[in-house]
């Protein structure tokens, strides 16, 4: 079993006893799991045509305004791995992305009607709109319904069985975990974000958050010389990338950090297509015009936090600008 030892202390992997207590956990790590500038809304509704007594019913929904200028509505599923994925997950993103398409006023109606019956909530957002530059909240929720849906499924474990679930949408769902571990009395929670390959943990009421995505174009990969000259030379490709729908649908560059002994961005190259990768959850990246850059090595001074330790977002421009690797993260 999973362990976590941090201050002298063994934290066991302890499985959440019931969906509601994992839902719980879920809202009270949102800003964790989803990042920061989205809205978790805890809005349980049957969602369906008059009528009809088939429809959906969403664990909750989630508003996204880190880029204030895209927004994003995501459906929520909470899901216990030890529950039956295809009957639990399979049918209710089906149903989901159906809602979207059918219902979308009935839906616009329950997002405002529970936003407008939280104060807090409703200034929060209100905030953003001003930011965003849209009129209100009936304008910035018609923007939201009018996109393509979006999905995301929160669970305590990502298997390979969800993994072959979601790969039958052409829109794959994202997929965040939340998983607890306990010693004595107290907790810690490991969290897979949603939008990027960061983890976090969370103890004592004091968080390390992944870092919120922002504007990019371009994924940079760390790489060893065997994979980088096997994959990337050879096979046109880099894959077992964990990459969100955000960034599956924002990226048109795949640049490659190679590690020590060079140290350094060398090469970069379009993208031109991106699967799944087996049911791993991960994607492979297909990339074609290969060239040389740079290079763009590693800032002198040993300071942490520059060199990728995972896959990390930048700008085409950026890269074409940078003098160090530094400057792709400013």
């Amino acid at each position: 079993m999973a362990f976590i030892f941090s201050g002298g202390k063994r934290y066991n992997l302890i499985p959440f006893d019931t969906e509601a207590e994992f839902e719980k956990a879920v809202i009270e790590h949102a800003v964790e799991l989803f990042g920061p500038n989205t809205f978790y809304l805890d809005a349980k509704r049957l969602i369906a045509r008059r009528g009809e007594w088939k429809g959906g019913i969403p664990d909750g929904f989630l508003i996204d305004l880190s880029d204030p200028t895209e927004p994003h509505l995501y459906f929520v599923e909470n899901e216990l791995a030890s529950h039956d994925v295809y009957r639990h997950v399979a049918e209710q993103v089906a149903r989901f992305l159906a809602i979207a398409v059918t219902d979308a006023i009935q839906l616009r109606a329950i997002l405002a009607n529970h936003i407008r019956a939280n104060k807090e909530l409703l200034a929060q957002i209100e905030t953003h709109i001003k930011e965003a530059q849209f009129h209100n909240l009936d304008n910035l929720l018609n923007v939201l319904t009018e996109k393509p849906a979006r999905v995301v499924v929160v669970i305590d474990e990502e298997t390979e069985d969800l993994n072959q679930v979601l790969s039958v949408f052409q829109r794959r769902p994202d997929v965040a975990v939340l998983q607890r571990f306990t010693s004595d009395s107290e907790s810690m929670y490991w969290c897979q974000p949603m939008r990027d390959d960061a983890e976090v943990l969370v103890t004592n009421g004091q968080t390390t958050a992944a870092p919120a995505l922002r504007e990019f174009d371009t994924i940079v990969c760390p790489a060893h010389k065997e994979g980088f000259e096997s994959a990337f030379i050879k096979q046109d490709a880099w894959w077992a990338i964990r990459l969100s729908q955000e960034a599956r649908e924002r990226i048109n560059y795949l640049a490659i950090y190679q590690k020590a002994p060079i140290g350094a961005v060398t090469h970069v190259a379009e993208i031109e297509r991106i699967e799944p990768y087996k049911n791993s959850g991960k994607f492979i990246v297909y990339v074609k015009n290969k060239r040389t850059i740079g290079p763009i090595k590693l800032d002198g001074g040993g300071k942490r936090g520059i060199a990728p330790q995972g896959p990390r977002f930048t700008t085409i421009e950026k890269l074409k600008q940078a003098k160090k690797l530094s400057d792709l993260w400013k």
